[in-house]
């Protein structure tokens, strides 16, 4: 199929099983776009779009589907559809609806979104993390440790991910990010604190939205599809910036879902893309006795790059 030579190898008849279960859950759709180039597009799970096609088309033959080849347009199927869209029927009623009574146990028992969340990664004692704070005037003596944990509760505003009164410890993966987290402009004096989890752990468990999960995972398929999919909805809206007009109610749906992913899976924190900083990622630990500030620096923006687009 790849054209390499001298490599071990599988027959392709071992795997009918699993590529029945897969094809099982895509439909032929007129407006929809081609099988590999859906696959490949969520998943890379090809080598390359001309091996997908390939062994699709040497698949699809000996398999009991109404898609005739790798280039057929088709969508997901009604089920996951209708499951991944119900976020959008969800964002709606947290905003204008019904807020403090959801039907969690439709989340749960209906549609399984607590084992979407359940696939986890453990950060490390030996990760280092960042968040900055801005000075008010220049020369100010950098932040120590306990001026850059959450704010008290009292004074607390929400976010993307806490309501208003219930601070979390918004961190990034490198200074850069943090930086452009708190939106700092050019000349601007920021005091860095470097982050780590607290002595007495080894690591803390964090659901991650910017994952690139695997395909293959017999038995589970729809299940992995359809958390795919939920998750990388979730993740734009954690990762939309906001504007400083825009309405705090437009933080609801993800700060529901943080409150999800913290008491109905266990999960210490969560991980999405900077909205700010292309390649940054921010990490978000509920509650931030988890993590120490092991040290903090000053530093001053010397450099800012801007773009823009007439709308």
């Amino acid at each position: 199929m790849c054209s390499s030579i001298d490599v071990p190898i599988l027959d392709v008849t071992e795997l009918l099983d699993f590529f029945h279960e897969l094809l099982s859950n895509f439909s032929p759709n007129p407006d929809g776009e081609s099988l590999k180039s859906k696959i490949q597009a969520n998943w890379s799970f090809f080598a390359n779009h001309v091996t997908a096609k390939k062994i699709l088309n040497h698949v699809l033959p000996l398999l009991s589907t109404s898609i005739a080849n790798a280039d057929s347009p088709v969508e997901f199927s009604s089920e996951i559809i209708q499951n991944v869209g119900y976020w959008d029927t969800l964002t709606e009623e947290l905003k204008w609806s019904r807020r403090f009574l959801s039907d969690v146990s439709y989340l749960t028992d209906e549609l399984g979104w607590d084992g979407f969340f359940n696939v986890q990664f453990e950060l490390q004692s030996s990760a280092r993390l960042y968040r900055a704070r801005l000075h008010h005037q220049s020369g100010q003596p950098v932040y120590g440790p306990d001026k850059l944990k959450c704010p008290d509760p009292k004074i607390s505003s929400g976010g993307r991910a806490n309501p208003i009164g219930i601070p979390v410890l918004y961190l990034s993966d490198s200074i850069e990010t943090t930086i452009y987290e708190v939106r700092a402009s050019y000349l601007d004096e920021v005091s860095v604190g470097e982050f780590k989890v607290a002595d007495g752990r080894n690591s803390i468990k964090v659901v991650d939205f910017t994952e690139e999960p695997s395909l293959y995972r017999p038995g589970r398929v729809v299940e992995n599809i359809t958390a795919h999919l939920l998750k990388q909805r979730i993740s734009r809206e954690l990762s939309k910036p906001m504007r400083r007009y825009d309405s705090e109610i437009e933080y609801i749906p993800t700060q529901f879902i943080c409150e999800f992913i913290r008491i109905i899976t266990g999960a210490d924190g969560i991980r999405f893309a900077s909205s700010v900083h292309a390649e940054g990622k921010n990490i978000v630990v509920f509650d931030q006795k988890l993590m120490e500030c092991i040290s903090s620096e000053t530093h001053r923006v010397d450099r800012l790059k801007i773009s823009h687009n007439r709308i």
